[in-house]
């Protein structure tokens, strides 16, 4: 019984594990104190290596800062090449858009995490085996071979399982578009598995939802 429950536990963590392979956590966040206001109009710079992920997550963004009562404006659509552009070239296209704010985000690092369920022996408890404080006495199938012969095929050996997953750790900032100072920066993780545009809109939730936590949306 005991075994069981150890096994039971474990499998729960994984589940709960595998519940946030498709999401986001914001593993830390900070928010300048002193900028006071919202954001009403964002200018929102993916760096990406690839484009097509780059104008996925842009549009992603904007789409959901319109549910905050917020606007945004992907990037993409007048910066060519971010990774190319410097920084005046960038401020050009803040100014032309009349963005209040400028929100960058890239990836900083990418590891691999590993979860382990031990194996278990499923099937009948008896006796002393399983720790349980009392005096050992055979159970009653004991007593024939025969009946012995045929419980002993009822337990199983279920060997240990190992799950691998990647977890890439991005950062966002968000920048005051006239001054260029710092409003709000957080780091946040995110399991790699799965639907490209679901991880990407669950990343985009997380932060929408910590920018809010902030009163900055």
């Amino acid at each position: 019984m005991l075994r069981n429950c150890c096994f039971l536990t474990v499998a729960l963590l994984v589940l709960a594990l595998c519940g946030a392979c498709s999401s986001t956590t914001v593993t830390g966040s900070w928010k300048n104190p002193d900028y006071i206001g919202t954001v009403r109009k964002v200018y929102v710079v993916g760096i990406a290596k690839q484009e097509l992920t780059r104008r996925m997550f842009e549009d992603e963004f904007v789409r959901q800062l319109q549910a905050y009562g917020a606007s945004g404006i992907a990037s993409y659509k007048d910066l060519t090449d971010v990774q190319k552009a410097g920084k005046e070239q960038v401020g050009e296209r803040v100014r032309k858009n009349g963005a209040d704010s400028v929100l960058m985000t890239r990836m900083i690092a990418k590891r691999t995490e590993e979860v382990v369920i031990p194996g278990r022996i499923s099937g009948y408890e008896t006796g002393p085996y399983y720790g349980y404080p009392r005096a050992y006495a055979p159970d009653p199938y004991y007593y024939s071979w025969g009946n012995y012969y045929d419980r002993s095929f009822e337990a199983t050996y279920e060997p240990p399982t190992v799950t691998q997953y990647e977890v890439a750790t991005i950062e966002a900032n968000l920048y005051d578009a006239k001054s260029g100072e710092l409003i709000w920066s957080a780091q946040l993780d995110t399991v790699v598995e799965g639907n490209a545009q679901k991880l990407i809109a669950d990343f985009i939730q997380a932060v929408s939802k910590d920018l809010l936590q902030n009163g900055l949306l």
